[in-house]
């Protein structure tokens, strides 16, 4: 019953304790350091302690495989594990295998058989092919990613909205590329969200279906699912399924794949859901709380829940990305390290706009010889299911027996949550025990990656990837991994422990875009490249896309507990120019 006792911490806040006690759907509008992930994952322990038993569970959907990853843990701490009473997936995993599998040939949706998921390469490919047949030529890099948003945003083929769409080109790629996966027998990802829709839109008994398993579905980053999903929770809502979704529309920073803050908000006013703001910030001192709000046009009435100064720093430095990171690494590192003795490498974050920046920070650590680790697309292990798997093993290869900070039943339950196809418990037993027996014989933290990669992969992660057809992507995904441990490759030296510790070890300052930052926080921020035209982009000219870029840059800002430090090179970005006035005027 460990969610009673942490409940208690809840009762302190107002607006924590009221979603706790909510008992009817309900929108948790969730600012940065607010407590959200707590307060979902404490009510998510007590709803499934109290009023939802198996066979029924309980659904937890959400953006990506790093948030799948966080909510497992903070309900690991709570006694709840994945799988016993709970599901906790992104929203392709729970549309594949809680909705197209089960349902879409029963209505005689035409799908692959095997259903078969195109990798990213295989698909770029096909949709290349699909606009030489429909426009003639090449697309240029930008067009996938606004047909991608297209295609999301509206759904339907046969409504006037795609009717009204004067995207002419976009129409004409989306329907050849849709034809081409189609002959190839295959699935992407926005089709798997699209077929899902189908389904649960057209056929009530589907929906009962659902409501029978799931009668309690949370959802968290709801400001960052899309119109798709958007409508799939309205369907469920009117067949009796409770929907408690989360998010923050002001951290909506994923428009180009098409989502809408603005859902999240029309969800909150929708009739017979409860809205509750969580207005207490626990992670930000007083002055980047005050920074951040002078962002937002309607900025919430954010608190801190106890006074800290802090400190926003604004660097001039007439150079340019290269040398903002050289300054920042030799310098200010040095000096927040110095002035803060409990501080580690790892509570510092350099956070930036793109991989070009990324890459420019990672050339001068390597330089002078600083050890990062690096969550951008320039990071040579990605962050996948598979991966988060092979990562979690390496941990408990790594450790002591003496103190394992990883249970090796924690690594089986993770592993029997990737491997759902296998129904069969004698099957199960056999293949547990050939990886619980692999797994002993590779305990050894200074094991070379590469070959600790060959044995686990032939004990376990070949057959996994024969028989689940979810993780077919995680093929492609797989191969790079092994090229990167390779004679020459970016990994050739990794061992084990350097492997396991990706993102968790102090000694490492992390590296990531903004995009990638959301969700975490650390003692200081360093942001470089903030120079007028950087962020916002000079390309972002309407005003949506003018708005999504303050709120990245707001995501940035609130990342930081204490420090922030915004470098840029001649001319600065408006938003920081925007801070710098504020600030004057307060002095």
């Amino acid at each position: 019953m460990n969610y009673i006792a942490a409940a208690e911490e809840l009762r302190e806040n107002k607006e924590q304790w009221e979603a706790y006690e909510s008992n009817g759907n309900c929108v948790i509008l969730a600012g940065p350091g607010s407590g959200k992930t707590k307060t979902i994952t404490i009510k998510l322990a007590r709803l499934r302690a109290e009023e939802v038993h198996l066979p029924q569970q309980i659904a937890c959907i959400t953006y990506s495989n790093a948030c799948v990853a966080e909510l497992r843990t903070r309900l690991e701490k709570l006694g709840v594990e994945d799988g016993e009473g709970v599901r906790i997936a992104t929203v392709h995993s729970f549309c594949l295998t809680e909705i197209l599998i089960p349902f879409g040939r029963l209505t005689g949706l035409p799908l692959p058989d095997p259903i078969a998921i195109a990798s990213s390469s295989v698909s770029n490919r096909l949709f290349k092919e699909a606009c030489r047949e429909a426009l003639g030529n090449d697309p240029p890099r930008w067009f996938r990613t606004e047909c991608d948003r297209t295609r999301r945003t509206i759904p339907d083929k046969d409504s006037q909205a795609w009717k009204d769409c004067s995207a002419i080109n976009d129409k004409a790629a989306i329907l050849a590329f849709e034809k081409k996966l189609a002959e190839n027998r295959l699935l992407d990802f926005d089709g798997i969200v699209l077929a899902a829709l189908h389904l649960v839109e057209e056929h009530a008994w589907i929906r009962n279906i659902i409501r029978a398993r799931y009668p309690i579905i949370f959802i968290d980053e709801y400001q960052d699912l899309g119109l798709p999903l958007h409508r799939m929770v309205l369907a469920l809502m009117t067949s009796g399924i409770r929907v408690i979704a989360v998010g923050d529309p002001d951290q909506s920073i994923y428009g180009f794949t098409g989502a809408k803050p603005a859902l999240l908000r029309r969800l909150a006013k929708t009739e017979g859901v409860q809205e509750i703001a969580l207005r207490l910030n626990y992670r930000c001192a007083d002055e980047i709380i005050s920074a951040a709000a002078l962002l937002l046009k309607n900025a919430p009435d954010f608190q801190a829940s106890e006074s800290r100064q802090g400190a926003i720093r604004l660097y001039r430095l007439e150079t340019s990305v290269d040398g903002q990171a050289a300054i920042a690494l030799r310098q200010i590192v040095p000096r927040l390290l110095e002035a803060n003795p409990t501080w580690m490498p790892g509570d510092i974050a350099f956070l930036y706009r793109s991989f070009n920046e990324g890459g420019a920070i990672a050339r001068k650590a390597d330089a002078n010889n600083i050890k990062y680790f690096r969550a951008d697309n320039g990071s040579p292990v990605p962050r996948t299911p598979l991966i988060n798997w092979l990562s979690l093993a390496a941990r408990w290869c790594a450790s002591t027996l003496a103190k394992d900070e990883v249970s090796m039943r924690q690594v089986m339950h993770e592993w029997r949550l990737l491997s759902r196809s296998v129904c069969d418990e004698k099957e199960v037993f056999e293949v547990r025990a050939d990886v619980v027996s692999t797994l002993f014989k590779l305990k050894d933290p200074n094991k070379p990656l590469r070959d600790w990669l060959s044995a686990v992969r032939e004990a376990a992660v070949d057959r996994l990837l024969r028989e689940e057809a979810w993780l077919s992507e995680e093929v492609e995904v797989l191969k790079e991994l092994e090229s990167a441990c390779a004679k020459g490759g970016l990994l050739e030296t990794y061992t084990v422990k350097i492997f396991g510790d990706q993102g968790r070890h102090p000694e490492l300052i992390n590296l990531m875009t903004l995009h990638g930052s959301k969700g975490l926080e650390f003692q200081a921020v360093i942001m470089v490249g903030m120079d007028e035209g950087e962020i916002p982009h000079r390309l972002a000219r309407t005003q949506e896309e003018q708005e999504e870029a303050t709120r990245l840059f707001y995501v940035g800002l609130t990342r930081a507990k204490t420090e922030v430090h915004l470098l840029y090179g001649f001319s600065p970005s408006p938003l920081v120019e925007r801070i710098r006035a504020t600030a004057a005027q307060s002095r």
